[in-house]
């Protein structure tokens, strides 16, 4: 006949045992909070970029209204404008007058002027809604070369463009700031519009 014989333990291996354990919930914990950190890291980094991106798409918005303000200017009249040094500042609540710059010593630049004062204006929407007052816009125009210089017959008949009569091209430069970061985007374009002594 067996009898049963109990089964005793030493207490040193239970010692051990509750070690081990220990040691691999600590490992565990250690991972989760790795795991955590870095995706916290990765949601502000995303957050940021988010930002970025919304703050880029805004600056674009505003200079490309500013560019489509001066595009409207230059060419919603019935004679071209004559260019002047500087632009002309407008009372307070009144439309200001487009602004038609001068060239620079008589010659075409890429270089923007928009460091110097009184070379340019601000956007005015045509609809009577106002500008965003974080996102200030500003534009000018230039003529844009025509052709003539090059001996390109572009307004044929001797003194067309004196009778303000012709095609008239204008470079249009816009600008649009945060006040917040003071990040800029800076967008150029070119329009035309054929006037003649029929547009009384």
């Amino acid at each position: 006949m067996m009898t049963a014989r109990p089964h005793h333990t030493s207490s040193g291996s239970r010692q051990k045992q509750k070690g081990a354990s220990l040691f691999i919930a600590l490992i565990i914990l250690l991972l989760v909070t790795i795991l955590a950190l870095s995706s916290t890291r990765e949601v502000a980094l995303e957050s940021r970029i988010t930002a970025n991106f919304v703050e880029q798409q805004r600056l674009a918005n505003s200079a490309e209204a500013g560019l489509r303000d001066g595009e409207y200017s230059m060419v919603n009249r019935l004679r071209p404008l004559e260019p002047t040094s500087t632009c002309a500042a407008a009372a307070a609540g009144a439309v200001p007058d487009p602004c038609l710059l001068t060239l620079r010593n008589n010659a075409a630049t890429y270089s923007l002027l928009f460091g110097t004062a009184n070379l340019s204006r601000a956007y005015y929407p045509k609809d009577g809604t106002q500008p965003d007052s974080t996102v200030p816009v500003l534009w000018y125009a230039l003529p844009a070369p025509g052709g003539a210089e090059s001996g390109e017959a572009e307004n044929p008949e001797y003194g067309n463009m004196m009778n303000q009569t012709g095609t008239f091209r204008y470079e249009v430069n816009a600008k649009a700031t945060t006040t917040a970061t003071s990040n800029a985007t800076y967008l150029r374009s070119t329009t035309a519009k054929l006037f003649d002594n029929g547009d009384r």
